[in-house]
Parts: structure tokens; C-alpha cells; sequence
């Protein structure tokens, strides 16, 4: 090897040289890797409690840590925490401290929560702060502070608290088992989620479903819906129920929601049922329950109220409750009986023979149909107070009737028919009319045709006399129709 002249150095070959810078840079670089252990620690996810938190709502964000398997040495987790991506110098939305130890390949959960004050999309930074233990071995190192981060992006709902309340009214017939087949408006005993009310000596919701279903006397199907971005808390239902007017009981008057006839007072009592509570009902969730108003004597209009309150409202401090309400008719009346093809014949002096079929037109079958000539000057039934027993009639069938009368030309033209019918349990009554041959262009002593069908001179065409077996007559306006035949 020679010795240069100028610098009295030894000449390093070139391929020398160039080796040797290569081994220094991969020392460099194992060097470098030692000294950063942040590699080691990892944030495998961030799985918010939802999506779209609503605001005010506390949301829950789980966070899964994780120790590389081929990490040198364990490290211990000081601290994570949850802070707005948007503002680097905010304080913690939350942290936890002294999480614990990772040995190499180990894993584990950090739960953290906040809440927002606005709607909107929302930015959030998970840190994760952690020490890795020294191992003495000099080309691992001596340990030192990772610090790891993984952003999550929220967004933020408008709070609404709302319920949607419905209400469908039923018969006790309605409630059946789920084993026994779905029936027209049937509601499955085990489909429903507690029947509440009055029933054979007050119902529950125990376990005992279809022997509460047994016992309902005035059932009602009502179904809580929460409309809204936040959870309804302690829901309750209550019912309060007003006699209608011409609704049977005791007092007389007229059903302005069927007939609009002349007002009445009604001079019976109302009632009230529950409260009955119905649990927290959360955002899209509805619940299924079944309301028992009780032995009724009378049609009645009842309102069903849901109490419920929110979280949002205790955060702020309201302490007021926010309701909801539906009102129905109970029962329902759903029948229509209509008299149709109707002829009116004179067969002597002053008497008439009707001979009519009694139509149902409306969704509901009648039970216990009885027609008869009803009261009008100057007309009578023969023999006094003949009736004609129907019977049943289903929704759109029809049966045919026939009725006697004397009837006074000089003082009636029309012939008014009675229907007395149940439906659901209450009795109703309502009165139509033919026209006597006369009225419609006959002679006497001819075969007359129905020219009219409407009110009998100011005789009540719809009232309902209550249950079955309970006194009273209620009138309530009428029911015009008229057909030629």
C-alpha cells in the first residue's frame, strides 16, 4: 500500500469507502428506529356509541389500543383523551388517566363520553400517551414517551322530543292469542307489550297476557312512537272519557258526530283510567299496548294523554313534562242500516203494508235488529207496538222486512221505520222514512213506491240507548237519503 506524498495518509480504495458509508447508514437507521418507539403503539379503532349523536346526548366513543407483537418492551399507557380537531388549544372533552400496562402483542378498550351543544359536523382527535419500559438492552434503547393519534368525524343532530300517539279502538273479541289465527282488526295477545285498565278488576301487565285479554271489557289498541332524535323517559298513559251527547246512559241529547241533530245535555259522568306506565320509548322505537277503559254504560269520546319527559329537559333544568294526545270514539260505531227497495201499498181504509229490505252499508256488522213503525201524528202500527226481529246483519248484506200501519192521509204522508240495532255492545236507534202512496203520486187503494227516504217529521233518526239492557232513549238529528224505486 502506497503512502501518498502530499498528505502522508493512506489511500482508502473507492469500493472501500462506499461500503463503509453504507454500513454507517444502516447503523443510522437501526439507531433511529430505537429511538422512536411511537411504532410500537397503535389505536385500532374509534367506535362512537353512534354515527349521528343528537345534541345534548351524551355519546360514548370506544377506543381499542394495541402493543406491536414484535414491539422490545411493554409500555404503559398514561393517558387517553379525547380533544376538538378544530381548536388546538381546548381543554379535554375527556380523559382517562393511569390506563394500564401493554405487554408486547396485548390489547384493550378505553371507554370515553362527551356531549354537543350545536348540530353540525364535528371533528374530534384521539391521543393516546404511553411509556415504554426500558429493557437494558443498549440497541433497544432506554424506553421514552409514544404519543399516537386517530380522528373520528361526527355528525351532530338537532334535538326534537316527540311521541306520536295511536289510538284504535277494539272489542274484547278482537284480543285473541296469537295461536288462534289474526281475525279482522285482531291484535295477537303476545304481540302487544301490556294491557293496562279497569277490565274484571283491573288489569296489568303481568305475565298472564291472554287472561288479562280474557278480562277486558272496552279494549283499546294504543301505539307510542317516538318521532324524534331523543329518547321519550318514563312514559305514561292516562285516558279520559266525556259521554257523548245521544250516547245512551241516562241522558238524551243527540250524537253530533254521527247525525248533527239538536244538542242535548248529557248529565252522566266521565271517567278516567291510569296512569299506566309504558318505560322509555327511544328514537324510532314504537311500543304496542293495550288500554282497558272498563265497564262503559255509554258511547263516550276519550282522550288518551302520554306523559313523558326527557333527559335534555333534566340537563337544563326543566322539570315539566311534554305529552301527547290522540282522541277517539269508543266504542266504534263503524254500522249503516239503510232501508232500500222499499214499497208502500194501501190495502184498506187507512192501512199500509211496507215491504222494504234493511240494507247495512256501513264496515260493522248489526246484532239485534228490530224494525218497527215509529212514532209520527196521524200514523200507527198494527196490531200496537208490532215489531219485526232481523236479526243479524252483516257490513253490505241486507235482509227484507215487512211492517203494517194505519196512517191518516189528511194529517201523516210519510210512515216513519225504526231500526233498534247493537253494535259493539251499545244500542243505537235511528229512524227513516217512506212516503205514503199519496205523497208519491198513488191512489188510495193503489200500490205505492217509496218516494222519500228522510226525516220523520222531526222524530230523532240516530241515538244510541247504551250497553245492552241499559234504559234510556237518546235522539240525535237525521239522516236524509232518498231513493226512487
Amino acid at each position: 500500500m502506497s503512502i501518498g506524498p502530499l498528505t502522508g495518509s493512506t489511500l482508502i480504495p473507492t469500493r472501500t469507502t462506499a461500503a463503509l458509508l453504507a454500513l454507517l447508514t444502516l447503523f443510522a437507521a437501526v439507531g433511529g428506529a430505537a429511538a422512536v418507539p411511537d411504532t410500537r403503539i397503535a389505536i385500532d379503532a374509534v367506535e362512537p356509541s353512534t354515527s349521528e349523536p343528537v345534541v345534548g346526548e351524551r355519546t360514548t366513543l370506544n377506543v381499542s389500543l394495541s402493543n406491536s407483537g414484535g414491539s422490545p418492551a411493554a409500555a404503559d399507557v398514561t393517558s387517553v383523551r379525547v380533544v376538538d380537531a378544530a381548536d388546538d388549544d381546548a381543554e379535554p372533552l375527556d380523559e382517562a388517566t393511569a390506563v394500564g400496562a401493554l405487554s408486547a402483542g396485548d390489547a384493550l378498550d378505553v371507554e370515553l363520553w362527551t356531549r354537543f351543544d350545536e348540530p353540525g359536523e364535528r371533528r374530534l382527535t384521539v391521543e393516546v400517551v404511553a411509556e415504554e419500559e426500558a429493557t437494558g438492552d443498549e440497541e433497544a434503547g432506554e424506553g421514552g414517551t409514544v404519543t399516537v393519534t386517530r380522528d373520528v368525524v361526527l355528525d351532530v343532530q338537532p334535538a326534537e322530543v316527540t311521541l306520536d300517539l295511536r289510538t284504535r279502538g277494539l272489542a274484547p273479541e278482537d284480543l285473541q292469542s296469537d295461536d288462534e289465527g289474526e281475525g279482522a282488526g285482531g291484535v295477537g295477545v303476545s304481540g302487544i307489550e301490556g294491557i293496562f285498565g279497569g277490565g274484571g278488576g283491573g288489569l296489568d301487565t303481568g305475565d298472564d297476557a291472554e287472561r288479562a285479554a280474557e278480562s277486558a271489557d272496552s279494549p283499546v289498541a294504543v301505539t307510542v312512537v317516538n318521532t324524534g332524535t331523543t329518547t321519550a323517559d318514563r312514559v305514561s298513559l292516562t285516558a279520559v272519557g266525556e259521554p257523548v251527547a245521544g250516547g245512551g246512559g241516562s241522558g238524551n241529547g243527540s250524537d253530533g258526530d254521527d247525525a248533527g241533530g239538536g244538542a242535548g245535555e248529557a248529565d252522566d259522568a266521565g271517567f278516567e283510567a291510569g296512569p299506566y306506565v309504558v318505560e322509555d320509548v327511544a328514537p324510532g322505537e314504537a311500543r304496542d299496548v293495550v288500554v282497558d277503559l272498563g265497564p262503559l254504560d255509554r258511547r263516550s269520546a276519550v282522550t288518551f294523554t302520554a306523559a313523558f319527559r326527557s333527559g335534555l329537559d333534566a340537563q337544563a333544568g326543566a322539570g315539566a313534562e311534554r305529552t301527547a294526545t290522540s282522541t277517539l270514539r269508543y266504542p266504534a260505531h263503524e254500522g249503516a242500516p239503510t232501508v232500500t227497495d222499499a214499497t208502500v201499498e194501501t190495502v184498506g181504509d187507512g192501512e199500509v203494508t211496507v215491504d222494504a229490505n234493511l240494507g247495512n252499508a256501513g264496515g260493522g256488522e248489526l246484532e239485534g235488529v228490530v224494525v218497527s213503525v215509529g212514532e209520527a201524528p196521524g200514523v200507527e202500527p198494527t196490531p200496537p207496538g208490532r215489531e219485526y226481529f232481523v236479526g243479524a246483519v252483516g257490513a253490505g248484506d241486507f235482509v227484507a222486512f215487512d211492517l203494517d200501519a194505519t196512517a191518516n192521509a189528511s194529517v201523516a204522508d210519510r210512515v216513519p221505520i225504526r231500526i233498534a240495532y247493537t253494535e259493539r255492545g251499545v244500542r243505537y236507534v235511528e229512524t227513516e222514512t217512506v212516503a205514503l202512496p199519496d205523497a208519491a203520486g198513488g191512489a188510495n187503494g193503489s200500490t205505492g213506491a217509496v218516494g222519500t227516504l228522510g226525516s220523520a217529521g222531526g222524530i230523532g233518526a240516530l241515538g244510541a240507548v247504551g250497553l245492552v239492557g241499559a234504559a234510556g232513549l237518546a235522539v240525535a238529528g237525521a239522516v236524509v237519503r232518498r231513493r226512487d224505486v
